[in-house]
């Protein structure tokens, strides 16, 4: 049988850049948990006040047009907005790109395992990767949601 992890084992190749682009995902996540500034979490009264409107959680995702009418309709809010922008850019591209990193990530991990689940790789079926040491090991590692515990982390 041909190693699973040989430089001519597409399946396994592709199973193994998966897991090492997951670490550099969640290395990159536990770098942002440890530099959030404490504005982002509107922990003390000044900050509430200044920022508390233009500064949301995931509820954004729900009524959005409803916070960004709120924003458009108020010069004040604009001015606070952009401020915001102009002093966390850098860490809010960081953010960004994290975020867009994990997405990436998901959509390529379903699609290599609707892949194997298409045949797509030659003799190679989710159990067959399951019945390889290093296959089940890589499996497994994707499965125990590394990237869900550093999400929660830095939410």
């Amino acid at each position: 049988m041909v190693d699973f992890l040989a430089d001519n084992n597409a399946c396994g190749q592709n199973l193994l850049r998966l897991v090492s682009r997951g670490n550099a995902v969640i290395a990159e996540l536990l770098r942002l948990a440890d530099v959030v500034p404490a504005v982002f979490r509107l922990e003390n009264k000044s900050d509430q006040l200044k920022y508390g409107d233009v500064l949301c959680d995931f509820s954004y995702f729900q009524m959005a047009d409803t916070y960004d009418n709120k924003i458009e309709s108020s010069p004040q809010l604009q001015d606070r907005d952009e401020e915001f922008r102009e002093n966390y850019i850098e860490i809010l591209t960081r953010f960004y790109l994290a975020f867009e990193s994990v997405h990436k990530y998901m959509l390529d991990l379903n699609r290599y395992l609707e892949e194997l689940d298409e045949g797509v790789y030659i003799q190679q079926t989710i159990e067959s990767v399951l019945l390889i040491e290093d296959g089940k090991q890589l499996l497994m590692y994707l499965d125990s949601k590394p990237l869900n515990l550093c999400l929660h982390m830095i939410f």
